[in-house]
């Protein structure tokens, strides 16, 4: 074989496989590129939507927390000035705070004075029930009664106060006739 035949065969396989690269390049390979950039642009998407939600669920979460620490000082505040009488839960502080104070309950009555409305069409009038209680004991216990009276979850004031017995010999015990006004809205 003379080598310009030579030469001239191995331009031509050399074009050959230029024009086959080409081919392979533009049916195989660029198609591949194309759908691989896609997906990357998918990912790319779903990546900062996934952020975008991760996001929203935060700000959901901190909603919600920020919604049940409101919901605990509605609960604190209803404890305190509840919706309605709540006529069993006022006995039963009364009593449960008359006992840890080593004095005794004699007698207890319930009055419902007439609601307190206000000017203002926006804030509910203030109910009023008034607890007469007759209670005995010695006079050491009376104040801290008061001060659990005072510094109980209920609001509750001390309308009277009167001290009968005393001067008695031998009798350490006297009788305690209180009103209380407690409160509901």
């Amino acid at each position: 074989m003379k080598p310009s035949t030579y030469r001239l065969l191995s331009i031509l396989g050399s074009v050959f496989l230029l024009i086959g690269a080409v081919v392979i390049y533009s049916n195989l390979v660029n198609p591949a590129y194309g759908e691989i950039q896609g997906l990357r642009d998918k990912r790319e998407a779903n990546a900062k939507l996934l952020q975008e939600q991760k996001e929203a669920i935060d700000a959901v979460n901190r909603l919600l927390n920020e919604y049940q620490s409101l919901a605990q000082i509605q609960e604190n505040i209803s404890m305190v000035l509840p919706n309605e009488e709540n006529i069993p839960s006022i006995i039963n502080q009364l009593q449960g705070l008359a006992k840890i104070n080593s004095m005794d309950i004699e007698s207890l009555s319930l009055q419902y004075p007439p609601l307190k409305s206000s000017t203002d069409s926006l804030i509910e009038p203030m109910g009023t029930v008034r607890a007469t209680i007759r209670l005995n004991g010695d006079y050491r216990d009376l104040r801290p009664f008061l001060e659990d009276l005072e510094t109980n979850i209920r609001l509750i004031d001390v309308y009277s106060l009167n001290v009968e017995g005393g001067g008695i010999p031998g009798r350490n015990e006297l009788i305690y006739n209180l009103v209380l006004d407690t409160y509901y809205q």
